[in-house]
């Protein structure tokens, strides 16, 4: 097992933000509490309780099975969620809109064909539904987005939202760099290029993972087959570091992977964010690829990890704004090396 002495500082930091209450100091970024009830139309709920009844009445017949399974199918076609979990429902619901589609059917008539080739999955799939209650699937439809599906919504907002402010407040002094949060999309083109913000010491840019992808290889000269990362660029800070003693700058471009994880798993995807082309040290580019990680990883002091060095970057979203701060004000004595 690798010692803490042995990883970057700003991995190491991560760790001690444990003694300063991390948990409670994350929220700021990743809230805890979920939002309001979503809204189910009549329509689909009221069809839910007609073949819910007639399920229970119909003596599990397999026209009541299919009617059951119609209403649930329904549900997640028109609020985009089901009524309950199970593996085999976005299998069957594929089926059904596939053959609907293409060969102008309705709902209930490519249910029908599917249900005749697939009958013991729909006895399955109605019984399952029965077994949770009428109430406990109304609920399920109304219970709000669980909030691990809007984490990365949460990192984005927070980013475009307050991450400069963030930066401000590292930053000493009343004379403090021009930090400009851009997003010049491609569907922009009346947007200036990222670097040709000339008078800001610090550039945000915020966009698709692709616009971001797209605007660091320009901004850095790398190939179409250069890879940024494992799926994309979650985020794009430009930092332009002035060497007083030498009068002159430096421009460093900080990309990276954003990842939260509430529970123990996933260590081969760890290393292959550690190993893969998420994380990059050019110092003649001056490109830095970093992971920012949060939840378990940090909790468990990076239990499992494998690859972390003194050259590979993995730090918490809370140390984000001290790392673009100081590369600000140090250049690469902030990396730590």
């Amino acid at each position: 097992m690798q010692q803490m002495t042995e990883w970057n500082v700003w991995t190491q930091r991560s760790v001690e933000l444990l003694e300063k209450g991390y948990l409670d100091k994350l929220l700021q970024v990743y809230e805890g509490e979920s939002g309001p009830s979503r809204p189910v139309p009549e329509e689909v709920e009221e069809k839910l309780r007609e073949a819910y009844k007639a399920y229970e009445g119909g003596q599990n017949s397999p026209e009541a099975e299919t009617k059951l399974v119609e209403a649930v199918l329904n549900a997640r076609k028109k609020v985009g969620r089901s009524p309950f979990n199970h593996p085999y429902v976005p299998l069957v619901y594929y089926l059904v809109s596939e053959k609907a589609k293409k060969e102008n059917k309705t709902l209930e008539e490519a249910l029908q064909e599917v249900a005749s080739k697939h009958p013991e999955t729909i006895r399955i799939l109605a019984k399952e539904a029965q077994r949770r209650g009428l109430e406990a699937l109304i609920q399920r439809l109304e219970d709000p987005p669980e909030i691990n599906r809007q984490i990365g919504q949460m990192f984005k907002r927070w980013y475009k939202e307050k991450l400069k402010g963030e930066i401000e407040g590292r930053l000493p002094g009343p004379t403090k760099p021009k930090i400009v949060v851009v997003s010049p999309e491609k569907s922009k083109p009346e947007q200036a290029p990222l670097i040709a913000e000339g008078e800001a010491g610090i550039i945000i840019y915020t966009g698709s993972d692709e616009a971001l992808k797209d605007a660091a290889k320009e901004n850095l000269g790398l190939g179409e087959k250069e890879e940024l990362g494992t799926k994309g660029v979650d985020f794009y800070v430009v930092i332009r570091h002035r060497r007083e003693e030498a009068h002159t700058e430096e421009t460093w471009h900080l990309t990276g992977e954003v990842k939260f994880q509430s529970d123990f798993g996933g260590n081969q995807d760890n290393q292959k964010l550690v190993a893969k082309a998420s994380i990059r040290l050019d110092l003649e580019k001056r490109h830095i690829g970093i992971v920012v990680v949060d939840g378990m990883p940090v909790v468990s002091k990076f239990r499992g990890w494998a690859g972390l060095g003194k050259t590979t970057i993995v730090t918490s979203v809370l140390l984000l704004p001290d790392l673009i701060a100081e590369l600000y004000q140090k250049g690469e004595e902030a990396l730590g090396l």
